[in-house]
């Protein structure tokens, strides 16, 4: 299904890979993302939904949402989920995942932001990085550390 028939060779097959580009005014091809859901994070193709899947498979997980951000030109990916600590299920995941398919962070939800159709909205989602997804700020405790910082 993902060769199709070329349109400018007669005869001839493509493969569709699932970008979506444009033909821009002065002859470039404008790339406008995927078709689908998969992203790229450090050179690897993931869909997100596989993610989700395992995530769902995790006892004690009501919902599972996972998306891309990228933020000073680095992709990563970010789990939201409800009903388990974040700790736990990062572990459980780790024992089902390979390590480019972790997700980032872990963000614990506990109301999820739905469109007036009652389906998620992904856009919605809070940003990773908030104050409750922080840890504490720790003080240098020793010259290296200082040094460091």
């Amino acid at each position: 299904e993902r060769f199709v028939v070329d349109p400018f060779y007669p005869g001839e097959r493509m493969y569709q890979t699932g970008d979506i580009a444009r033909w821009t005014e002065d002859g470039l091809v404008e790339w406008l993302g995927r078709s689908d859901g998969q992203v790229k994070v450090r050179g690897y193709r993931i869909e997100p939904g596989e993610i989700e899947a395992a995530i769902r498979r995790i006892d004690g997980i009501r919902e599972a949402a996972v998306t891309a951000r990228t933020e000073h030109g680095e992709t990563a990916l970010y789990a939201y989920i409800e009903g388990r600590k974040s700790d736990d299920v990062r572990a459980e995941l780790a024992a089902r995942l390979p390590a480019y398919m972790m997700p980032a962070q872990f963000i614990e939800m506990s109301e999820w932001p739905v469109t007036p159709s009652g389906k998620l909205d992904r856009r919605a989602l809070p940003a990773p990085g908030g104050a409750a997804d922080r840890q504490a700020y720790t003080a240098p405790r020793n010259v290296t550390e200082m040094k460091l910082c």
